[in-house]
Order: C-alpha cells, then sequence, then structure tokens
C-alpha cells in the first residue's frame, strides 16, 4: 500500500527525502534534495534544492535542479533552475527561467 507523503501548508521541512513508491505533494516549503516516483509541487509550494523523480507536476514556486522523465509546468508555476527531461508540457501564464535539456539515459 502506497499513500501520499504531503508537506501541508504553513509546514518548513529541510534536509534530504526519499520518498520511495509514495508520490510527494509539498504544499509547503522545502528544501533540499528529493527522491521519489511522483512529485507534485502545489500552488502555495515552494523548493529550494533538487528533484529525482520519474514524474514531477509544478504550479508553485521552484529553485533548483530537476531530473524527471515527465514534466508538467502548470499556468501558475515560477520556476529558475536546471531542469532535464524527456517529456515536458509548458502551459500558458508559467514563468521559466533557467536551462531545460533533455535528460540523458
Amino acid at each position: 500500500m502506497s499513500t501520499a507523503t504531503t508537506i501541508i501548508e504553513g509546514m518548513v521541512m529541510e534536509g534530504k527525502l526519499d520518498a520511495g513508491e509514495a508520490p510527494v505533494l509539498i504544499a509547503g516549503h522545502f528544501t533540499g534534495e528529493l527522491n521519489a516516483i511522483e512529485v507534485i509541487l502545489d500552488t502555495t509550494g515552494v523548493f529550494n534544492g533538487q528533484i529525482n523523480a520519474n514524474r514531477v507536476e509544478i504550479s508553485g514556486n521552484f529553485n533548483g535542479k530537476l531530473l524527471t522523465e515527465e514534466l508538467q509546468i502548470g499556468p501558475t508555476a515560477i520556476i529558475d533552475g536546471d531542469l532535464k527531461s524527456n517529456s515536458l508540457v509548458i502551459e500558458l501564464g508559467a514563468e521559466v527561467s533557467g536551462t531545460i535539456g533533455r535528460k540523458s539515459g
């Protein structure tokens, strides 16, 4: 049984999180390294650091490095970082700066 790891709005976390098979929902603040199958950065979420995941959905504020197979960037996202993905969707309204490249391997 796999339940989501949730960082609720108002919560502040710092460090390294290895979520295993559980998806991770970030509505609060996370600083550090995150390894998971799926990561969802909610509109209220703020992430600073590095994400390694199979699938990432960003609607909040992201600053750092991202390595994923599939990336979806929502219209409320604000991103500054180094993004590497094999599949990318950027919705109208998103603010993206930094570098975007293809994930190798």
